[in-house]
């Protein structure tokens, strides 16, 4: 027994250092995941109770699994595509290994907090150290501008909702270290530059102050959200953030573009988002494939259509359009799919669990990943990068496992409570 909860230990440490290492490191995200997935071999010898897994847990996996197949049999029905574009949902398989080991064995849940809150401190630090000593006009960490800036702006709202944890739970130590999270975590993303996720920051924090109407008084909750709106200005009004110098470019861009100069960052969106389109009414069905949307391009730029510049980019810097380009109407059915399940489980946990912070932390932690990952793949395709994969499927993972544990341990605690 003691060997059991020591090895369940280090999985759910394992769990929480997916997030710690995911950006700072250099294919960071692999090592706690895969680690994770290894220790999974351990389910042939622990004698896991998969008893435990409900239609609800089956429902999760089955939108994994119906989602990696969508991906193979578009990678089979694209003539000339490479055998590797099969890496990024063989990704989603990996972590269904790990659900079944945090489903069935033993859990420490609550570390996960302090993994995203490890994550978004260090990656402050890599941030402030890249902008303020090395002078990058963008904060990268280990990956790229956008995947470290969209990450850890996830990371930051996921320490927000440890902060509301240890809150209800009275732990004072641990809330001062969730708010420092959440702070450094936002911070990161703002010196990174990454437009595309601070378009979910304002959403979000609505989204996250009203979830908490019921947990905190009037008083704290105006003076969170004055407090909130207080730092955002000051940021924006500090040029060395680099927000302000940000937010004025994509202005600056939209108006070059307007004017026909579509060679600019914002401009060269645009002319990959019309690229996407033209592929899509050329095969509304299944896509072109990503074999050919390159040649596409090139007789689109030849044509006219769009910029030359805009051709050698590998996505469509959408998510949404990138399916719709490259794998059609069914490509798009199955993306969404694989948003809108993990986000309706979560959802009914976060409408079952009103009151009970215990669970409902958990819930709305989960439900924050796919509304984050909708909005940051409005301009970036995150799901065709391996951080975006990895950190997707596998946070996914790990917080619905949270919330499976969370469950039962309120239902031994009522089963208790019941006895005479």
């Amino acid at each position: 027994m003691k060997f059991k909860n020591n090895y369940m230990s280090l999985v759910w440490l394992f769990s929480a250092c997916t997030f710690t290492f995911s950006v700072i490191i250099n294919d960071g995200h692999d090592y706690g995941s895969g680690l994770v997935v290894l220790m999974s071999l351990g389910l042939f010898f622990l004698k896991p109770d998969f008893k435990l897994i409900d239609k609800e847990d089956c429902l999760f996996i089955f939108s994994f699994l119906v989602y990696a197949f969508s991906m193979y049999f578009a990678v089979f029905m694209d003539i000339g595509g490479e055998i590797r574009d099969i890496d990024k949902p063989t990704r989603f398989i990996f972590a269904l290994f790990a659900l079944l080991l945090l489903l069935t064995i033993s859990n420490r849940k609550e570390w996960l907090w302090y993994g995203a809150i490890s994550c978004s401190f260090l990656s402050f630090l890599v941030a402030a150290y890249q902008r303020f000593f090395i002078g990058l006009s963008r904060a990268e960490g280990e990956t790229n501008p956008i995947m470290f800036g969209n990450i850890n702006m996830l990371m930051g709202f996921i320490c927000l909702i440890s902060s509301i944890y240890f809150f209800s739970q009275r732990k004072p130590f641990s809330l001062i270290l969730s708010l420092i999270g959440a702070v450094s975590g936002i911070s990161a993303s703002l010196l990174s530059g990454s437009r595309g996720g601070w378009v979910a920051l304002p959403l979000i924090m609505i989204f996250l102050f009203w979830q908490c109407k019921d947990l905190l008084s009037n008083r704290v909750l105006k003076i969170s959200v004055s407090s909130f709106i207080l730092v955002l200005c000051v940021i924006i009004a500090i040029p060395q953030t680099g927000v302000q110098n940000r937010i004025g470019k994509a202005v600056y861009n939209v108006s070059e573009y307007i004017q026909g100069n579509s060679k600019t960052s914002v401009g060269l969106r645009f002319e990959m988002w019309e690229a996407a389109i033209h592929m899509f009414q050329d095969s509304p069905i299944f896509g072109v494939g990503a074999s050919q949307s390159e040649a596409f391009k090139d007789e689109l730029a030849e044509n006219g259509i769009i910029h030359p510049a805009a051709v050698p980019y590998i996505t469509a810097h959408n998510d949404m359009l990138e399916a719709l380009s490259k794998r059609g109407l069914i490509g798009l059915a199955f993306l969404i799919m694989i948003y809108i399940i993990p986000l309706h489980l979560f959802l009914k946990k976060l409408r079952l669990y009103k009151e009970n912070w215990r669970v409902r932390s958990y819930a709305l932690a989960g439900a924050l990943i796919p509304m984050c990952y909708f909005d940051f793949g409005l301009t970036v395709a995150m799901i065709n990068y391996k951080e975006g994969v990895m950190v997707y499927a596998f946070s996914l993972v790990y917080f619905w496992a949270a919330v499976r544990w969370s469950e039962r341990e309120e239902q031994i605690v009522g089963m208790k409570e019941e006895r005479p």
